[in-house]
């Protein structure tokens, strides 16, 4: 290869690291330019006055840095070789010494000690301070963490080894006919019940209010309170209400009616029927002799005063 190739290939190999290294915006307005030190002389005067600008700026921030204004050594590491690297690409001269002296001269006045035991250590490379600080940031956060778990002298919680478990809306149809053709391909009809009875039974046996304690007017005595199928006022009254408001005497009293599909439920609410007459009848009897047994008594009182009379007026 001759020297004019070789000075070619080295033009070629300069042109293209500097156009490669220029913003998108730079590459478009110095496209036409094939002589790598015209490119680099017209970059250095329109961009060479930037120095004098960044200088003063990267000072001040050098005079004002201080390593107790940061909460983590990691954020003060990072702001300190920014500023160095802008000192050092404007001429300036930083030396690890510098760093160290910065970083252990800027620590809180209540650091005194430790501040004085990292100066006692010696260290020449800002790289070693920085790695003993970030050890000793680790486990101050370690002893804080443990400290602020759970106030000193209490005892630790326990484990929970298990924790309620709450089904979802669509959880309760999962298994919904998952089990139809078990049982030798028998379908379980339990699973086929029909919503809309179940719903028309709740809501016709619902009641307000305790059986028999309704505010209602019995149709036999004209008393509220109870129904006429468990009515226990004596015969004689009713009789006499009932000729005193001309009502005819009716054994029975439909309140409402219901209609039963099953012959089997039918049946048995007509033995619960059955039930109710036969107590209200006990309960009719028992007032019955509990009325006589007064009647008799009474008349019994009377006897024995007019008896009593009698032996007074002979005397």
């Amino acid at each position: 290869m001759t020297d004019i190739a070789k000075r070619d290939f080295a033009e070629l190999a300069a042109l293209h690291f500097l156009r490669h290294h220029l913003n998108i915006t730079l590459k478009n307005e110095y496209m036409t330019e094939e002589d790598p030190k015209v490119l680099w002389d017209s970059l250095k005067d329109r961009y060479g006055h930037q120095v004098k600008a960044l200088l003063p700026k990267a000072k001040r921030e050098w005079l004002h840095l201080r390593f107790q204004d940061y909460n983590s050594v990691e954020q003060y590491n990072l702001v300190l070789h920014r500023i160095v690297t802008c000192l050092k690409l404007c001429g300036e001269k930083i030396t690890d010494a510098d760093m160290i002296d910065k970083t252990l001269s800027t620590f809180h006045a209540n650091h005194v000690n430790i501040q004085r035991q990292y100066r006692q250590a010696k260290y020449e490379k800002y790289s070693e301070l920085v790695s003993v600080l970030l050890e000793a940031q680790g486990e101050d956060e370690t002893l804080v963490e443990n400290h602020t778990s759970r106030p000193t002298g209490s005892s630790a919680a326990p484990k929970a080894n298990a924790s309620s478990f709450k089904k979802g809306k669509n959880q309760n149809n999962q298994n919904k006919g998952k089990n139809l053709w078990k049982n030798g391909g028998k379908v379980n009809k339990t699973s086929f019940k029909k919503k809309g009875n179940q719903n028309s039974k709740s809501k016709k046996g619902s009641t307000s209010g305790e059986y028999g304690k309704q505010d209602q007017v019995c149709v036999k005595c004209g008393t509220r309170g109870h129904w006429s199928r468990i009515c226990r006022t004596p015969k004689h009254l009713i009789e006499l209400y009932q000729e005193k408001h001309g009502k005819k005497k009716s054994e029975h009293e439909s309140h409402f009616t219901v209609e039963i599909q099953n012959s089997e439920q039918k049946m048995a609410a007509m033995q619960i029927d059955k039930k109710v007459d036969k107590k209200a009848v006990v309960a009719m009897h028992i007032d019955d002799k509990m009325e006589q047994n007064a009647a008799d008594a009474e008349l019994k009182l009377s006897d024995d005063l007019m008896d009593s009379d009698q032996l007074y007026g002979d005397i």
